[in-house]
């Protein structure tokens, strides 16, 4: 079997190839699109370029690495969610192929081809690839940065690489501040003086300031305060209330709560089980070539880096599982090649061993693909479908759908039709649970029995999302008693209906 896998990826591109398309097919799959959140951030930053040129922007919007992509895309395919997901998949794509060349060329191509086969089926990775977002920008800028410093410590220290290194951690910055949580790991490679003199490794940080000096420049012509990013991403917003940031599936305590995400969390499934131990033989055992082992303790130190300073900022970030891409991608490379490095060298047993390693990640991977909720705006997108199914009506609606959905509804060209006033004699109402039936940031408590539907209003239709083929079966087999309610809750009633009335 082990023949037949080299066979099959080949000595070239070949292993590429078939992991893209795999990644191609999962993505398209387990699409998500719009959903509300900092997309629609990122959108109102693209449509300030197109519009307001040159435009500085807020909080989300002045991240010019993700908002000027998306402006040239929107100009080239008209505003649409492909168009809006495109710059950030891009960016994916090209941390994938780096990934995999760095990885052929170090460890061979079986270990790159399973490397890449356990990120292309990682559901934080397959998932996240359908929505606009920030995180992929900084992890590829963040990872060129990386392979540059590799390249020099591998071959000898090169004043442009080290240089551009340091102006991809720039433009990794410029698109969020988190991209500083690099600099332990370039820090402890200078304290050490690794493989290269001292001072080689501040035209890192050379690179680093010219980059960062023009967005300074910017900024402080165009606002007159040169630090106006950087105090706006941290006034923002106060503490985070850990007790309703429910993203990590287990919250127990701020010194153990990064761990169990990375552990227990669906969006890694078993990576971080297989990765420690197979990373701790992959960067330790004699066993293994010296350079795999030094590419090895390099991902190892930039993932373990990562975490500590994700987990060290709770205050200032919730325990979004997204946060922690950069250490589950590092993983991913680092469990892959092992299993690689493991069927191509071992003994009979050990291949059986590794290859059985493989199938249960990317199976365990896929299963966790499954149970994400690929419809995290369903009132808002039935809100549209109800639009285009009455042209010529006016809908009303609560105040946070109708602002959730301004953007969908801009490019349905249906937003003059979508109100948020309170529903009066004769009108439709769209009645979207998840959003207004409790008070919100949109609507206070003293304006939230305006828009609750009464006795008498006629039901026109009822908008239901469909069970999962998952959650059927539970049922089926009365295995769903078995689970905990909150679990079985995200399984089968992962979003809320919603309902269109005539008020009467």
């Amino acid at each position: 079997m082990t023949n037949a896998i080299e066979r099959m990826i080949g000595p070239g591109h070949r292993g590429l190839w078939i992991a893209l398309a795999l990644f191609a097919l999962l993505a398209a799959l387990a699409w998500v699109g719009f959903i509300a959140s900092d997309d629609v951030t990122y959108a109102r930053g693209a449509y300030g370029w197109i519009e307001h040129f040159p435009f500085v922007g807020g909080h989300g919007t002045i991240r010019y690495p993700i908002t000027i992509p998306m402006a040239l895309s929107f100009l080239t395919f008209g505003g649409n969610e492909f168009a809006m997901v495109l710059p950030s998949l891009l960016y994916l794509i090209g941390f994938l192929i780096a990934a995999w060349r760095v990885t052929r060329d170090v460890a061979g191509p079986l270990p790159a081809f399973f490397a890449l086969l356990a990120c292309v089926t990682s559901p934080l990775l397959v998932v996240e690839a359908s929505i606009a977002n920030v995180d992929f920008i900084e992890m590829a800028l963040l990872f060129g940065a990386w392979l540059l410093c590799f390249r020099c410590l591998e071959e000898g220290p090169g004043r442009a690489r080290l240089i551009g290194a340091g102006a991809l951690v720039g433009l990794a910055f410029l698109a969020r501040e988190t991209a500083i949580f690099i600099i332990p790991f370039f820090g402890l490679l200078f304290l050490a003086g690794h493989r290269m003199g001292r001072w080689h490794y501040l035209w890192i940080a050379v690179g680093f300031l010219a980059i960062w000096s023009l967005e300074l420049l910017y900024l402080g012509v165009m606002t007159g305060d040169p630090l106006y990013r950087f105090n706006i991403s941290l006034h923002h917003d106060a503490t985070i209330d850990r007790s309703i940031d429910l993203a990590g599936n287990v919250i127990v305590h701020p010194l153990v709560d990064p761990l169990l995400v990375l552990l227990i969390n669906q969006e890694f499934m078993l990576v971080m089980f297989l990765a420690i131990p197979l990373g701790a033989w992959l960067c330790f055992s004699t066993a293994v070539p010296e350079r795999v082992r030094h590419f090895a303790r390099l991902l190892t130190l930039f993932g373990l880096c990562w975490f500590v300073c994700v987990g060290a900022a709770q205050r200032l970030l919730p325990l979004n599982p997204r946060y922690f891409m950069i250490t589950a991608s590092m993983a991913c490379l680092i469990t892959g090649t092992a299993l690689g490095l493991i069927v191509q060298r071992g003994t009979v047993r050990a291949r059986r061993a590794a290859l059985a390693g493989l199938a249960l990640l990317v199976g365990t991977n896929l299963a966790g693909i499954y149970v994400e909720n690929r419809e995290p705006t369903f009132g808002e997108e039935q809100l549209i479908a109800a639009l285009a199914a009455r042209p010529g009506e006016r809908i009303g609606t609560d105040p946070m759908t109708r602002y959730r959905a301004d953007l969908p509804l801009r490019w349905a060209r249906s937003d003059a039709r979508a109100v948020d006033t309170p529903p009066v004699q004769g009108a439709l109402f769209y009645y979207n649970p998840a959003r207004g039936a409790k008070p919100n940031a949109k609507m206070d408590a003293t304006r939230l029995p305006l828009y609750q539907p009464q006795p008498g209003w006629e039901l026109i239709e009822e908008f239901t999302p469909e069970p999962s083929y998952l959650a059927i079966a539970l049922e089926t087999v009365g295995a769903d008693h078995m689970l905990p309610a909150g679990i079985w809750r995200k399984l089968r009633h992962a979003n809320e209906s919603a309902y269109l009335y005539r008020v009467r």
